[in-house]
């Protein structure tokens, strides 16, 4: 099912779309620190047979697409300086 995100006044994108999230970073603004304790301790759990529910993930910061930043292309002569053969 597409999860449709606008990205400005005329584009729509499917955010689960692999080339999406190849091509941009999205922050869902949700606060995971307590889901992520509470996942740590699943096998725990597993084993002694405890049931917790997942505690909620608030809201802490509205949703920010933004690009992924490329690495900075290096001139061959920069390399070769770095590795000494120059």
């Amino acid at each position: 099912m597409p999860t449709l995100r606008r990205l400005s006044k005329s584009k729509l994108v499917d955010v689960n779309d692999t080339l999406i999230q190849a091509t941009v970073k999205i922050d869902d603004g949700c606060d995971w620190t307590a889901w992520n304790a509470w996942k740590m301790r699943e096998k725990y759990r597993m084993r002694n047979g405890i049931y917790e529910p997942e505690p909620p993930r608030p809201r802490v910061a509205p949703v920010k697409i933004e690009p992924i930043k490329k690495p900075r292309k290096r001139g061959y002569r920069v390399v070769q300086k770095a590795i000494g053969a120059v």
